[in-house]
Parts: C-alpha cells; structure tokens; sequence
C-alpha cells in the first residue's frame, strides 16, 4: 500500500502458490485486503496487466466503482522496453555494448585503463552497465554510460 505521503507499507504476505490464479480468486485476495484497510481508504488498484489479474482488477472495480482500475506504468514502460529491443537496429547497438562492456569487465588490463582515463578526464555517473534483457532499465543504462564514457573509451583505444 502506498500511503497520500507516499510512504509504502506491506499489508499482507502470503503464498498463493497452492491455489489457481483465477481471476475471481485473486479479487477475493484483494477484496480481503480493503474489507481489512477499509473500503473508504482505498483510492486504487494497481497491477501489471496479466489476463487473470486484469480480470481481478475489473471485478473489484465493478464491485466498487469508486476505487479507480490502472495499469502499472512501470510494467507499460517495460513491455515498451522490450518491444525496441526486438527492433534489429537496437539488437545490434546493445550486441556491441555488451561486447564492449564485456571486454572491460573481463580484462583486468583495459578495466585498469579505463579506470584511469575516467579519472583522468574528470568524468562522473559510475562505470560501464550491462544490457539486461529482464531489467527494463538497463536498455537505457548501459546506453547511456558508453555515451557518458566515451571520451574514456576514445582515450583508452
């Protein structure tokens, strides 16, 4: 739960493993959750948009029209993610970051190098990060840091 003060708090953790992932029973799951905070306080149901969580959100929705149905953003933002990497010109750029952010962690010789010339040319925002295919983030950040880096690059090769 996320407070108006934005302070988060864990409700309830509890393992579901051993039940189907219905959409009916995940709304019971959450309608026990706002009978336990209480309707009045409740403003919203957030959740990536998974068909049987979907379905949860809009039976709670309906049940309670007050409480506004939303899609995670971050999940949006991820899926969207995901998409461009499957575009063949981002394939290759993040292939030859990885190559390039591969080398430098696996030599101790060039990491050594590179290490000096950030130094050397004053450069901030930390090292070179990996493209991860399940971190949506990393897309950007491993981008971004060979940019950041590249009068480092430029200085070791």
């Amino acid at each position: 739960m996320i407070t108006p003060s934005r302070k988060e708090y864990l409700l309830r953790l509890e393992d579901l493993s051993r039940q189907r992932h219905t959409s009916s029973y995940l709304a019971s799951v959450i309608e026990e959750a706002i009978n336990q905070v209480g309707i009045e306080k409740i403003v919203a149901i957030v959740s990536d948009n998974a068909s049987n969580v979907a379905g949860a959100r809009r039976i709670i929705t309906e049940n309670h029209p007050r409480i506004l149905n939303v899609r995670c953003v971050a999940h949006c933002i991820n899926l969207i993610c995901s998409d461009l990497a499957k575009i063949n010109d981002i394939k290759y750029l993040t292939k030859c970051a990885n190559i390039i952010v591969r080398y430098f962690k696996n030599s101790t010789l060039g990491s050594s190098w590179l290490k000096d010339a950030i130094e050397l040319k004053n450069i901030q925002g930390g090292k070179l990060k990996s493209y991860v295919e399940t971190r949506w983030t990393s897309l950007y950040e491993c981008t971004h840091s060979i940019w950041r880096l590249k009068d480092a690059l430029q200085h070791v090769r």
